[in-house]
């Protein structure tokens, strides 16, 4: 592994952790700058295109979860995959768990293409996944996914 690749497998990995730590600690207008400006967020439900879109979307969630009880709630990533690309960039995946105030709630992946900016590494797309989640999961309700056992 030569020092380049090595500098992508950090920066991807820091980018990773700085995301699950904003979004536990509720900053949300902090968590969308790890955005390029014209970023796609993809979820189950949702295609955002934009930082102050894909804010919009992290405000409303951390509301709706907080005023659910939710908070404080934490992620938890494994699997963590980083291929660096010849152009500089680097595909991401990663497994996570959200562990909230009522235990385990939903789990799903991520997989990113990050990039180099100039303000540092960003997500220029996020495709979050949630593949399943706990029968009372207050994140089906909040977040309008699927029932459990329903494709998702």
């Amino acid at each position: 592994m030569d020092n380049i690749e090595l500098r992508t497998r950090v920066s991807a990995a820091d980018l990773l952790a700085s995301y699950q730590f904003l979004a536990d600690s509720g900053k949300t207008r902090e968590l969308s700058e790890l955005f390029v400006a014209d970023a796609v967020y993809k979820t189950n439900t949702d295609e955002l295109v934009g930082r102050e879109a894909i804010f919009d979307f992290f405000r409303r969630t951390a509301d709706a979860f907080v005023s659910a009880g939710f908070f404080p709630a934490r992620h938890h990533l494994s699997s963590v995959h980083i291929e660096p690309r010849p152009d500089g960039s680097a595909a991401t995946y990663a497994c996570f768990q959200l562990v909230g105030s009522g235990g385990l709630d939903h789990w799903g992946t991520y997989r990113d293409e990050v990039v180099r900016a100039d303000d540092g590494w960003r997500f220029a797309r996020r495709k979050v996944k949630v593949e399943g989640h706990i029968p009372a999961s207050r994140v089906v309700s909040l977040l309008g996914l699927p029932a459990a056992g329903a494709d998702a």
